[in-house]
C-alpha cells in the first residue's frame, strides 16, 4: 500500500511537471512572437504610415479591451467556421497569446518612442541622418531601453494569464490540477500547491524585471552625469 500511494504521488507529480513544461512553452512562444509583431507594428505606427497606421490602432484597441477568455473562444471555435485554418489547443492558445501580447508591446513601444525628445530628431537630421538612419541609430536605442521594464511586467502578467488556455483544453498547469483535482478530490492540496508554482514563476520573472530595470537606471545615471 505505501508502495502504490508513493507511485500515485510520483504520477501526479509527473502529469504537474508536463503541465508545467506546457505552460512555459505557451507562454515563452506567444511572448517572443508577440513582442517582434508588435515591434513592427509600433514601427508602422509610430511612422504615421497612411490607413495601416489605423488599422494598428483599430487591432490595438480591439484586442487591449475585450476579455482574452472571448478571443480564446473565436480562434478556437471560430476561425474553423470561417476560414479553413482549424487550430488545435495549442495552437490556438499560442496565436491568440500572442496576438494579445503584440496589442500591448505596440502601446509600450509607442510611448516609449514618443518620450524621446524631439531635439534629438532634429539633431540627427542637421547631421543628414535620413528617417531610417536616424531610428535605427538613435531613438530605437533609447526606445527599447525605456520600454524593458513595461515589457517585463507584461510578461508577467501573461504568464498568470496563461491559466485560461485550459479553457480550450491545452493541458497546462491549470488543466493537470484541473485532472488531478477530479481524480483525488483534494482542492487544498491540488490548488494551493498550483497557486504556489505560479506564484513562484512570477516571483523569479519580478525579481529579474527589478534587477533589469536597477540596471537600466544605473545606466541613466552614469549618461546623465557624463553629459
Amino acid at each position: 500500500m505505501i508502495y502504490q500511494n508513493l507511485e500515485f504521488s510520483i504520477a501526479d507529480l509527473y502529469l504537474l511537471w508536463r503541465g508545467l513544461q506546457w505552460t512555459l512553452l505557451v507562454w515563452s512562444v506567444s511572448m517572443a512572437l508577440g513582442i517582434g509583431l508588435g515591434f513592427v507594428l509600433s514601427l508602422i505606427r509610430h511612422a504615421r504610415i497612411p490607413v495601416l497606421a489605423q488599422m494598428v490602432v483599430v487591432f490595438v484597441e480591439t484586442f487591449r479591451n475585450s476579455p482574452l477568455l472571448v478571443q480564446l473562444f473565436l480562434v478556437f471555435y471560430g476561425l474553423p467556421m470561417v476560414t479553413p485554418f482549424a487550430p488545435g489547443p495549442a495552437e490556438a492558445a499560442i496565436f491568440t497569446l500572442s496576438i494579445n501580447t503584440a496589442a500591448f508591446t505596440v502601446v509600450n513601444l509607442v510611448a516609449a518612442l514618443d518620450a524621446i525628445p524631439r531635439g534629438q530628431w532634429q539633431a540627427a537630421s542637421s547631421f543628414g541622418l535620413s528617417y531610417r538612419q536616424t531610428m535605427l541609430y538613435v531613438v530605437l536605442p533609447q526606445a527599447i531601453r525605456t520600454a524593458i521594464p513595461p515589457t517585463m511586467n507584461l510578461a508577467i502578467s501573461q504568464l498568470q494569464t496563461t491559466s485560461l488556455v485550459s479553457i480550450i483544453g491545452v493541458t497546462d498547469l491549470t488543466r493537470s490540477g484541473l485532472v488531478l483535482y477530479t481524480r483525488t478530490l483534494k482542492p487544498f492540496i491540488i490548488w494551493p500547491l498550483i497557486g504556489l508554482v505560479y506564484f513562484i514563476l512570477a516571483k523569479v520573472l519580478s525579481l529579474l524585471a527589478a534587477r533589469v530595470e536597477r540596471r537600466l537606471q544605473a545606466k541613466n545615471t552614469w549618461f546623465e552625469a557624463a553629459a
